[in-house]
């Protein structure tokens, strides 16, 4: 039994001066140019390399033939769904972390993230 305040009591606040990035290398699976762009120079500011998948069957291609520390899958894309290959690739990596990007619309449903793979969603 626990009461229902303490959650409300515990100090817990990331620092991201604690975490080290550098010489992590992750894929980021994104259709949307701009967004490719964007997302690489935000991770090259943190000292993170990326490979980049324009679509879902490029991310699966990827994410068998290369060791990747995490994976950024973009859930809106044209044929393969991010959830998809989310799916594909948890058939053959259940340990990597895979976490969606997406503009969140209200057909979106966070569980069916979740439930395909991914460890969290940044929106």
């Amino acid at each position: 039994k626990y009461e229902t305040n303490t959650l409300d009591e515990v100090d817990f606040e990331l620092d991201v001066e604690e975490f080290e990035f550098e010489g992590l290398h992750v894929l980021v699976v994104e259709d949307n140019k701009i967004n490719q762009v964007i997302t690489k120079k935000m991770l090259d500011k943190k000292k993170i390399t990326c490979d980049i998948a324009n679509n879902g069957n490029e991310a699966i291609d990827n994410a068998k033939a290369n060791t990747y520390d995490a994976i950024l899958m973009d859930i809106h894309m044209p044929g393969i769904s991010g959830e998809e290959a989310t799916r594909q690739i948890r058939k053959f990596d259940q340990d990597i972390p895979i976490i969606a990007l997406t503009a969140i619309s209200l057909d979106d449903s966070l569980e069916s993230f979740y439930d395909a793979g991914c460890y969290d969603v940044l929106t």
